[in-house]
C-alpha cells in the first residue's frame, strides 16, 4: 500500500517526480514496485518539465486496472470488459449480462479486425471500411451493431485521456430494413410437431417456441427460464433490459389452459438426469444453454422442419425465437387484447407498434 503524499502536487496516483542536481525524472510506478515508464530530461528547463508533467499525467490516465499502459485497440477492448464487470449492479453505466453476453462476442470481432491498431491512431475511414466489408457479406445490422459498440468502448479512451476526441462519431450506419417477419401457425405448428417427434433437445426447443409466443418474451428470457418463475397464479418474467431506469420491470403472466400444458410438457421431458434443475429449456441436463447451443439445436431442427414441408408441399420458412415475440404481439392486437404493452414490458406503445405489430391489414370503424 503506498503511502499519502506529503505535498499536493497535483499528479495521479503512482506517479512521482523527482528533481535531481542535474536531471529532473518523472513516471508511474505500479502496485509490483515495477515503474511502467519514466521521463527525463535536465532540470533547468521548466518548458521541458512541464511537458513531461502533462505527458505523464496522460499516459498515467491510460493505464489500466493491471498496471498496463493502454496503447492498441485490443488492450482498450480488454480494459473496458473488465470495466464492466466491476461496475456495481446500480450503476447507470452497467450493462445487462445479456447484453454483455453479446457484446463480447461484437468485441471479439472488433479485436480481429483493429486490435493491433493504436487507439491514436483510429479514424472515421476504418469505421466506414469495417460497414462496406460487412454490407459485402451481407451482415450489415451486425456491423452497426459492432460499430456502435466500438464507439461507446473509444469513449473509455475519451475519458482515460488517451484520445481528445471520440472520432467515431457522428459515422452514418447502413441502411437497413426492418424486418417484417410474421411466422404463421402452420409454420409454428409443423415446427412443434416436428420437435416432439425428433425429441430431446428438440423437443425443449418446440416448447420454449410456443412460450416465447404464448407470453411475448425475448429469448434471453426464454432461454433464463427458471423454475423458481413458476407459480401458482403464473409465470413471474423479468424484463432482461432494464433502460434508463434503476430498477427490473416484473409482468405475472396469468395461466391460461394451453401455457399451463405447455409448461407441464416441458417440464415431463425426459433428462439426462432424474429431477429438472434450475431451466426448463435448458440442456437435456437442466443446465443452461449458451447461444451457440442454441443456435445448433434450432438449425437442426429448422432443417428437419423445411425437409419435411418440402415433402408435404407445404409453404415454411425458417424462423428463429425472437421471431416469436412479434407473432405474439400481433396475435394479442388482432385478438383486441388491452394488455400488450404489460405483456411486453415497455414503457409505451411506440417499440410495439413501431416494431413488433406485424399485422397486414386493419380493421377500423367509420367516422360516424
Amino acid at each position: 500500500m503506498t503511502r499519502p503524499r506529503k505535498v499536493n502536487n497535483g499528479l495521479p496516483h503512482r506517479v512521482y517526480e523527482r528533481y535531481g542536481n542535474k536531471i529532473y525524472s518523472i513516471g508511474y510506478k505500479a502496485r509490483d514496485g515495477k515503474w511502467r515508464f519514466s521521463l527525463k530530461c535536465k532540470v533547468t528547463s521548466k518548458r521541458e518539465i512541464d511537458g513531461l508533467r502533462r505527458d505523464a499525467i496522460r499516459r498515467s490516465l491510460a493505464i489500466s486496472a493491471e498496471g498496463t499502459e493502454l496503447e492498441t485497440v485490443a488492450q482498450l477492448i480488454a480494459d473496458w470488459l473488465a470495466w464492466q464487470e466491476v461496475l456495481p449492479e446500480e450503476a447507470t453505466l452497467k450493462r445487462a449480462a445479456s447484453t454483455m453476453d453479446e457484446n463480447k462476442r461484437e468485441a471479439g470481432n472488433l479485436r480481429d479486425v483493429f486490435g493491433a491498431l493504436s487507439i491514436r491512431d483510429i479514424q472515421p475511414h476504418h469505421a466506414y471500411t469495417y460497414l462496406d466489408k460487412c454490407e459485402e457479406l451481407s451482415r450489415g445490422p451486425k456491423g452497426n451493431k459492432e460499430v456502435a459498440l466500438f464507439g461507446v468502448i473509444l469513449n473509455r479512451a475519451v475519458r482515460k485521456g488517451i484520445i481528445h476526441a471520440n472520432p467515431l462519431t457522428g459515422i452514418e450506419k447502413l441502411p437497413v430494413t426492418p424486418s417484417s417477419r410474421y411466422v404463421e401457425d402452420h409454420e409454428l405448428e409443423l415446427a412443434v410437431k416436428t420437435g416432439r417427434e425428433m425429441g430431446g433437445s428438440a423437443h425443449i426447443i418446440a416448447m420454449a417456441m410456443l412460450a416465447a409466443y404464448l407470453c411475448v418474451r425475448r429469448s434471453v428470457e426464454v432461454r433464463d427460464f427458471r423454475t423458481e418463475q413458476i407459480s401458482a397464479d403464473g409465470i413471474l418474467w423479468t424484463s432482461a433490459k432494464k433502460g434508463n431506469t434503476d430498477f427490473v420491470r416484473t409482468v405475472l403472466i396469468e395461466w391460461s389452459p394451453r401455457l399451463k400444458e405447455v409448461i407441464d410438457e416441458a417440464i415431463a421431458i425426459p433428462r439426462h438426469k432424474d429431477q429438472l434443475d434450475t431451466f426448463i429449456f435448458g440442456t437435456l441436463k437442466g443446465e443452461h444453454i449458451t447461444k451457440g447451443g442454441w443456435k445448433a439445436n434450432l438449425s437442426r431442427l429448422m432443417d428437419q422442419c423445411e425437409a419435411r414441408a418440402l415433402a408435404e408441399k407445404i409453404e415454411f420458412r425458417k424462423f428463429s425465437l425472437q421471431d416469436l415475440r412479434p407473432k405474439g404481439v400481433t396475435d394479442k392486437k388482432e385478438a383486441k387484447h388491452d394488455d400488450v404493452v404489460d405483456a411486453t414490458l415497455h414503457k409505451g406503445s411506440r417499440m410495439v407498434d413501431q416494431v413488433y405489430d406485424r399485422r397486414r391489414t386493419r380493421t377500423a370503424k367509420p367516422t360516424c
